[in-house]
């Protein structure tokens, strides 16, 4: 119940964007669709979480992240990478150990000076 939970909130925030209202975007929703050239794709499985920073943009471009996942630790991840049109890659994959909480934070600066955070889990 609690993972459909979540699956569910992730859901809330891409309709959000949308519509025109939130900041941030999680889950499985692709750059493709929201036009953004990141996006992010949570794994839960027990204990562990997984997540992948997915590059999929429409055109070549540099883009600019900074990925954080806390959970039971903390993980971390930077980068400023060149990024091809229409080639879906994983730029990073962080893991960590949770118990009942856990939250993904991604700040992306995209080259033509977009900015836009991604979150996943039980951010505040």
């Amino acid at each position: 119940m609690r993972n459909l939970l979540k699956r569910l909130a992730f859901i809330t925030p891409a309709f959000a964007i949308a519509m025109g209202g939130a900041s941030g975007a999680a889950g499985a929703s692709g750059g493709e669709e929201s036009g953004r050239a990141l996006s992010l794709n949570v794994s839960e499985n027990g204990d562990k979480v997984e997540i992948e920073l997915i590059a999929n943009s429409r055109i070549a471009q540099q883009v600019e992240y900074s990925v954080e996942l806390v959970g039971n630790s903390n993980a971390h991840h930077h980068g400023n990478t060149s990024i091809p049109a229409g080639n879906r890659q994983v730029l990073s994959r962080l893991i960590t150990n949770v118990s009942d909480t856990w939250c993904a934070t991604v700040e992306v600066t995209e080259g033509s000076g977009a900015h836009y955070t991604l979150t996943a889990g039980d951010c505040s």
